[in-house]
């Protein structure tokens, strides 16, 4: 635990336990593997790794505010121990009140089979501590119950996931060209990080750095449950390649919604001006 040089602020602490019918090691897998966490968490609307230094990364995180009138952007740093299945997390800046954020996550294995899962956190605030160790503590169930359906369910995270991708040349045209066109294309113009209607229901629309675009819809097209698309931008000889990628899922109907994603990403890399 690292706590500001200076600070008179208190430490305060919360815990969390869900006992879970699923191998320790495959649920610590799903918790760590923040790439997947737009599927395990439907709030996430995105991540990225900014870096990786042996078992220590560091992770950009932007999710839907609980109540669903916004983002929460932040960024945290980890050290994992998949030997002793634990996560140690710092996160990165204040959010709100919470000054400072930190903690553990531990994957205990049972006998049977399953495993326990315990979190502990510790944080610094300018509020009240019994509201937001109230306000932690309700989203720390939000996140166990979610981990444990989700690692619980045959299909959730394997083939209800659907994943479709392509990439194409944009002849004669620079980076900055096409992030340009694929902004003023999309509902939200320029900006790292958008919440709002586009006219069909509310949407997330995330920017980072100069080569990754994401549009999320939290209302998704039937029959997806979720439905996410990203832009990756890279220069090459004589243009930039644009790769597309949409990222769904399917509790039904898997081979409509393969179609559905499969033709996303086409008109993806048409929005782009890939032709």
């Amino acid at each position: 635990m690292t706590v500001s040089a200076g600070t008179e602020r208190q430490v305060h602490h919360t815990r969390a336990t869900v006992d879970i019918d699923a191998p320790a090691d495959s649920v610590y897998r799903a918790l760590t593997g923040v790439a997947d966490w737009p599927v395990l968490y439907p709030w996430i609307a995105h991540t990225e790794v900014l870096g990786r230094e042996g078992a220590d990364d560091e992770v950009k995180f932007w999710a839907v505010r609980p109540d669903g009138t916004g983002l929460r952007v932040w960024t945290s740093k980890r050290t994992l121990d998949p030997r002793a299945l634990r996560m140690v997390f710092e996160q990165r800046g204040s959010v709100g009140p919470i000054r400072q954020l930190g903690g553990t996550w531990d994957f205990v294995s049972r006998p049977d089979g399953g495993c326990r899962v315990e979190s502990g956190h510790w944080f610094t605030t300018d509020a009240d501590p019994a509201g937001t160790a109230g306000e932690l503590d309700r989203h720390g169930s939000l996140q166990m119950r979610t981990l444990k359906s989700q690692t619980e369910s045959a299909t959730a995270l394997t083939t209800d996931v659907i994943r479709a991708e392509s990439a194409a040349h944009v002849a004669g045209r620079s980076l900055a060209e096409v992030r340009g066109r694929l902004l003023a294309a999309l509902p939200a113009g320029d900006g790292d990080a958008w919440f709002g209607d586009t006219g069909t229901g509310p949407a997330v629309q995330i920017a980072h750095g100069d080569a990754v675009l994401v549009q999320k819809p939290l209302s998704p097209p039937a029959p997806a449950r979720l439905y996410r698309t990203r832009w990756r931008l890279a220069e090459e000889a004589g243009g930039v390649r644009v790769t597309a990628d949409v990222l769904a899922v399917a509790t039904d109907e898997h081979a409509r919604v393969r179609r559905l994603a499969e033709a996303g990403v086409r008109d993806a890399l048409t929005l782009a001006g890939a032709r």
